[in-house]
C-alpha cells in the first residue's frame, strides 16, 4: 500500500505547496502575511530558495502534496553562517500522520551533514501545538518577543526556538551547499525519515 514519501521540492511543485500554505495565511496567525501570495510570487520564492544551497523538502502521497519543510539563512551577517532557520507546513490530510516529524527529521539530518551548528524556528505565541512539536524534536525556547506583530485584530508574541545540531567546533568550517552532499546518502535519509509516517486512517 503506497504511503507518504519525501523528496526534494522542484519548481513545478509550487502550486501544490501554495495550496498547503494559503490556509495558514487566510485562517490562522501561524503566518504573519495578510494575504496569500500569488502562484507567480510563491514560485519566485521557491526558485530563489533553491539557489541558496539550503534544503527544501516535500511530503507527498499518490502525487498529492501533503506538506513541506525548508531551511534558510537565519541572518545576513557572516557570523551567522552556521545558523539555519527552519519552517514546516502541513495540509489537513497530513495531520496526525507524523509527516512533520518525518520532514524535520530529514531536514535536520541534512543540515548536520552540511555543517550547520544551530537551528532556529520562529513561532507565533501563543501556538501551543507548534511549541509542543518543536520541543518533541529537541528544540527549546530561547527567547520571546511580546506583542511583536499584529494580525486578526490582536497583538501576537514571537518565540525563538533553538536546537544545537552538533557540538560547537572551536574553529568552524563553512557549511557546504546541499549539492555537495552525496545523492545516495541524501536519498537514504529521506527514505528513513519517511518510514516514520503513519498510514492514512481507514474510512469506514
Amino acid at each position: 500500500m503506497p504511503g507518504i514519501t519525501l523528496r526534494m521540492a522542484r519548481p513545478e511543485d509550487a502550486g501544490g505547496m501554495l495550496a498547503v500554505y494559503a490556509p495558514y495565511v487566510e485562517h490562522s496567525t501561524a503566518s504573519w502575511e495578510y494575504e496569500a501570495p500569488s502562484l507567480a510570487e510563491f514560485s519566485g520564492r521557491l526558485r530563489e530558495h533553491l539557489d541558496t544551497g539550503f534544503p527544501w523538502l516535500l511530503a507527498e502521497e499518490d502525487g498529492a502534496v501533503l506538506g513541506y519543510a525548508y531551511a534558510g539563512r537565519f541572518a545576513a551577517r557572516r557570523g551567522y553562517d552556521w545558523d539555519a532557520e527552519v519552517t514546516v507546513y502541513l495540509s489537513a490530510a497530513a495531520h496526525r500522520r507524523h509527516a512533520a516529524t518525518a520532514l524535520y527529521t530529514a531536514l535536520l539530518a541534512l543540515l548536520r551533514r552540511q555543517g550547520y551548528v544551530n537551528c532556529f524556528a520562529l513561532i507565533t505565541h501563543p501556538n501551543p501545538a507548534s511549541a509542543a512539536f518543536h520541543e518533541r524534536m529537541g528544540f527549546a525556547e530561547a527567547a520571546r518577543l511580546p506583542h511583536a506583530g499584529y494580525k486578526d485584530g490582536r497583538w501576537l508574541g514571537l518565540s525563538y526556538y533553538q536546537l544545537t545540531l552538533q557540538p560547537l567546533p572551536a574553529v568552524p568550517v563553512p557549511p557546504v551547499p546541499l549539492s555537495a552532499l552525496g545523492a545516495a546518502e541524501t536519498e537514504r535519509s529521506l527514505r528513513d525519515a519517511a518510514a516514520l509516517c503513519r498510514p492514512a486512517p481507514e474510512v469506514l
